[in-house]
């Protein structure tokens, strides 16, 4: 008569253990997942934000330019020309196709390249400049 009793109790204890890990197990999963999307959410704001202040960089660089400069620069796909005389064309040893942004975010140091994809378009081809933005940390790639 006692073993029926222990079995039965056993089997009880088995029962309420396995309901009460499923139970956390859904718990887990749940609060995990809301977890992960917040974390990515908030990874891919702080990506746009530090985009956003380079590409803000990037205008002001090309605010300062003269009218002439800035059309030349634009059609030679360049971020700027390392030379002081404004002709027709930038010579390919003072082009600069890339800039380089920085930011301090939290005890690390973002860096942001906005970078010309392209050399120089062409007349009548529907190929236009295409500006580029990567992101890097100290650590790895946003």
């Amino acid at each position: 008569m006692w073993k029926n009793k222990k079995g039965a109790a056993l089997l009880q204890v088995l029962l309420v253990t396995a309901i009460l890990a499923g139970m956390a197990t859904m718990l887990l999963r749940a609060s995990l997942s809301r977890t992960t999307a917040a974390r990515k959410t908030r990874r891919t704001v702080s990506a746009q934000l530090l985009v956003q202040s380079c590409m803000a960089e990037v205008n002001t660089l090309w605010s300062l330019k003269s009218t002439e400069t800035f059309a030349r620069d634009l059609r030679q796909c360049l971020m700027y020309c390392d030379s002081s005389d404004v002709t027709s064309t930038c010579p390919a040893a003072n082009s600069v196709r890339t800039h380089e942004c920085s930011y301090d975010l939290n005890g690390e140091t973002y860096k942001v390249l906005a970078e010309f994809t392209t050399t120089s378009p062409t007349e009548d081809s529907s190929t236009k400049c295409k500006l580029v933005y990567t992101i890097t940390s100290d650590n790895d790639t946003l």
